[in-house]
C-alpha cells in the first residue's frame, strides 16, 4: 500500500543510532579545522606546519588508533586476511609519518622499516588471494569500505596531486609561496586520516555486532 511503513521498531532504532553516528563524524571533522585554525593562529607563517603543529601530531595518533581497532577487529575473527593487509598498509603510513625522527637516525631508515612491512604483506597477499578475495567481495558492500576508499583517495591520490609544487606556482604565479602550498596539502591529509579512522571505527563497530550476534 503506497505510504504505509515497512520498516521496523528495530530498523528505525538501529538507522537513527546510525545517524547520530554520522552527525558526531561530522562534529569531529568540524573540530580538526577548528584545531588547526587554532593552531596556526600564533604561528609564523613558515612555522605553521612543522613537526610540532596539529597536524603533524594529530595524524599519527589517527593512524595509531587505527591500527589498535583493526586489531582488535582480528582477535574478534573477522576479516582475518584483509585486516593484516590492512593494518601493514596503516603500519607503513605511520612509519612515513616519522621519518623526520628516523632520519635523524640515519637518512632513509624510514624507507627500510616501510620495506620491512610491506614486503612481508605482499608475500602474504599472494599467498592466501583467495581468501582476501572472498573478504573484499563482502567489505566492499560495507560503509566502511567507502570512507577508507574516501581516505585513501584523500591522502594518496588527491593531497599529492594537490601539493604539487607546479601546480600552485601556476595559480599563485609570482606570489607562490610554499607554505600554502602546504598548509592544502596538510589539510587534505589531516581530513584523509580522519576518514581512515572513522572507517575502522565502523568496522569495529560492525565486528562488536557480528559476534554478539554469533555468541
Amino acid at each position: 500500500m503506497p505510504g504505509s511503513i515497512t520498516s521496523t521498531p528495530a530498523e528505525r532504532q538501529k538507522t537513527l543510532k546510525s545517524l547520530y553516528r554520522y552527525i558526531a563524524y561530522l562534529f569531529l571533522i568540524a573540530l580538526i579545522c577548528q584545531c588547526m585554525y587554532w593552531d596556526a593562529l600564533p604561528r609564523d607563517i613558515d612555522d605553521q606546519f612543522s613537526e610540532t603543529s596539529f597536524a603533524e601530531i594529530a595524524q599519527p595518533f589517527m593512524l595509531l588508533g587505527s591500527l589498535i581497532l583493526l586489531w582488535k577487529v582480528r582477535a574478534m575473527g573477522i576479516y582475518r586476511h584483509g585486516t593484516v593487509l590492512m593494518f601493514a598498509f596503516l603500519l607503513a603510513s605511520l612509519i612515513r609519518e616519522q621519518d623526520f625522527m628516523l632520519d635523524r637516525v640515519f637518512d632513509d631508515l624510514w624507507q627500510w622499516l616501510v620495506t620491512l612491512v610491506l614486503v612481508p604483506a605482499l608475500v602474504f597477499l599472494v599467498r592466501y588471494r583467495l581468501h582476501v578475495l572472498d573478504e573484499c567481495c563482502r567489505y566492499m558492500k560495507q560503509m566502511s569500505f567507502g570512507l577508507f576508499l574516501g581516505g585513501f583517495v584523500s591522502v594518496y591520490v588527491f593531497s599529492r596531486l594537490m601539493g604539487r609544487g607546479i601546480f600552485w606556482e601556476a595559480v599563485l604565479k609570482a606570489q607562490y609561496v610554499y607554505e600554502i602550498k602546504a598548509t592544502i596539502e596538510e589539510s587534505i591529509e589531516t581530513l584523509g586520516f580522519a576518514l581512515i579512522l572513522l572507517a575502522i571505527v565502523e568496522l569495529w563497530l560492525w565486528a562488536r555486532q557480528q559476534v554478539v550476534q554469533t555468541a
